[in-house]
């Protein structure tokens, strides 16, 4: 696939009016197809059904099954409501027949008014100062650590800097798609270090509330911490923040935290 071509994969093919069928990608992670894919084109599928001028607003999503990324998958959309200023929107990812992600997410019309941001974190090494993730199932991205100093670092991470390298359109929601995508990156475990709690897991639920929506090409530094870890589960919360400190994005996710399988049993 060349550069051009990696954001092929936000262009849906319309079915019927709610129904959209996404291409295919042979992105793997550990053979699964990679949530925050699935999460942006069914973002993408639910906005192609609202009135012009509606930006993404936020979204709840549930991980249900492991998607296949050598299948297309199909969006159903379900049109909830369009009042004055906002629309709702619930979705259905399918693969196979089964749900693989369902969404619901809601889209607003801008307007200004007074504003309270919470800030970027203070201290924090620069993108170019930051360590080089090896991540090469996200070939669209580039992505560094900021709690490590030159090199290379591996994931799982708690924080990121991360951009998106092929060329994108000015069009808002391409990035909004985008910022959906990278916010599945990170998770809020990798510093801990408690007996029979993994670093990361499989994605159970995914929240995501778009705040300002930047363009996805240049720097946004991901920053999460755990919550609470229980019953084999863990709940972590992030923010998103451009270069200048704008807060692109709020997260929460929570994952499946259970312990890998002993190998000294006979």
């Amino acid at each position: 696939m060349t550069a051009d071509g990696l954001l092929d994969w936000l262009e849906l093919e319309r079915i019927d009016r709610d129904i959209f069928r996404g291409r295919r990608t042979s992105w793997r992670r550990e053979g699964a197809l990679y949530g925050g894919l699935v999460g942006a084109q069914a973002l993408m599928a639910a906005a192609l059904t609202v009135p012009e001028g509606r930006a993404p607003h936020s979204l709840h999503g549930y991980f249900l099954r492991p998607g296949d990324p050598q299948a297309p998958v199909v969006f159903s959309v379900d049109r909830d409501r369009d009042g004055r200023s906002f629309s709702a929107r619930r979705v259905a990812a399918l693969q196979d027949g089964a749900v693989i992600w369902e969404m619901a997410c809601s889209f607003v019309e801008p307007v200004d008014g007074p504003e309270h941001t919470q800030p970027l974190p203070v201290d924090v090494r620069s993108p170019e100062e930051s360590a080089l993730v090896d991540a090469p199932f996200h070939p669209l991205l580039e992505i560094r650590s900021p709690t490590s100093a030159g090199g290379a670092a591996s994931m799982p991470i708690d924080h990121a800097w991360v951009r998106v390298t092929p060329p994108v359109p000015d069009d808002p929601l391409v990035h909004a798609c985008l910022h959906m995508y990278t916010s599945d990156l990170t998770t809020g475990f990798a510093a801990l270090d408690i007996e029979g709690v993994p670093r990361a897991g499989s994605s159970i639920d995914h929240a995501l509330w778009f705040q300002h929506i930047t363009r996805a090409d240049e720097w946004v530094l991901y920053t999460c911490s755990p919550v609470k870890i229980g019953g084999h589960r863990g709940l972590y919360t992030g923010t998103a923040h451009d270069r200048s400190g704008t807060l692109v994005a709020t997260i929460a996710q929570e994952m499946l935290l259970r312990p890998p399988p002993r190998t000294d049993q006979p």
